[in-house]
């Protein structure tokens, strides 16, 4: 009887201890991130990651809950802003037009390759707009990530600045419609869900886009061409969360979250190059005819009477957000050695 008993006490025991084990591992902090449904590119498989090492990282004590139908594209740092969701990962070439910090990869000519794009990000861009996300959209920037090349994909062959003339183009951000327009095209901002039904139904010609995006989305079953431009080419974007929420965090998980949030841009930034070097290959598996803009069309490309409108449209809204924005673009030719004439 008195086995028995002390099997009955050491079970129940057993019990709460593991009762208790549970608590301490469920989740204490569940926030929701709102994203975009853009599947099959970096975006979401950076998003994604950052979500279970957060998990992975704190043991489970902060989950974050993906919603991917929360919130419209235009209006993620706005929805972090006023606490409506906690995180989201932002499109910032959405909002170069309002934030023109947001373009300074949009301009044409200035950043042509990622290894130029880091010398400028890591340079002092990135600590700039991380601290805009905090002055104007009260947020802290958890982590960048970087979308895929954004290619021209196209109906017809686009290969040449001529070519641009009279298209109807599908744009995302205001430098790269400032600059099909001065080419002779129609720029046509649409949102991303409506882009191939007006590929089907030629409302329009093409789309500057996420080539990744556009592979998973059967892109190639309508455009078979994608034109590698050096237009808006390396397009970076911020997961961030509300300052208030950010603070309700307990230091030490402050300081694991910060801790997956570098570790995810690490991962994110070094994988670039090798995730994208597959892209050419499975366009042209699917018929589509995958070229890169040749050194003389992109050297008529960025002769000033085609870039300056671009760059006097930048400096016009930095004139506006506050800032100087030729001392801003004149900050990432020094770093670069470069000295464009716009």
């Amino acid at each position: 009887m008195k086995l028995k008993k002390t099997l009955t006490v050491s079970a129940l025991t057993l019990m709460l201890l593991l009762t208790w084990a549970w608590g301490a591992m469920a989740a204490t902090h569940k926030l929701t991130l709102a994203y975009l449904p853009v599947k099959g590119t970096l975006y979401v498989a950076v998003t994604e990651m950052f979500a279970q090492r957060v998990k992975d990282a704190t043991g489970g004590q902060v989950e974050i809950v993906l919603n991917d139908s929360l919130v419209k594209g235009t209006q993620l740092a706005q929805s972090v802003r006023d606490d409506r969701v906690q995180l989201a990962t932002i499109l910032a070439g959405y909002y170069s037009a309002t934030n023109p910090q947001f373009g300074l990869s949009q301009l044409p000519g200035l950043l042509d390759d990622l290894k130029e794009f880091k010398a400028v990000f890591y340079g002092f861009w990135r600590a700039d707009l991380n601290k805009m996300l905090d002055k104007t959209y009260n947020s802290k920037v958890l982590c960048w990530g970087l979308f895929a090349p954004q290619n021209l994909i196209s109906i017809k062959p686009i290969d040449t600045v001529a070519a641009f003339k009279g298209k109807k183009i599908r744009v995302h951000n205001i430098e790269t419609a400032t600059l099909v327009a001065t080419l002779g095209a129609k720029p046509t901002p649409m949102p991303a869900s409506e882009v191939l039904p007006a590929l089907q139904r030629g409302i329009i010609d093409g789309v500057f886009t996420s080539s990744a995006w556009a592979y998973g989305q059967a892109f190639y079953t309508v455009a078979k061409y994608v034109t590698l431009w050096p237009i808006a080419t390396i397009l970076p974007f911020p997961i961030v969360i509300n300052n208030g929420e950010w603070n309700k965090l307990p230091k030490d998980l402050q300081d694991k979250v910060a801790a997956a949030g570098k570790k995810v841009e690490e991962i994110a930034f070094a994988d670039y190059t090798s995730k994208m070097e597959a892209l050419p290959k499975k366009w042209a598996s699917k018929g589509a005819k995958y070229y890169v803009a040749p050194p003389d069309q992109t050297k008529l490309l960025f002769q000033p009477q085609n870039i300056s409108k671009v760059y006097k449209s930048f400096f016009e809204r930095a004139q506006k957000a506050g800032f100087d924005g030729k001392a801003y673009v004149k900050q990432a030719e020094k770093i670069l050695g470069k000295d464009l004439k716009y």
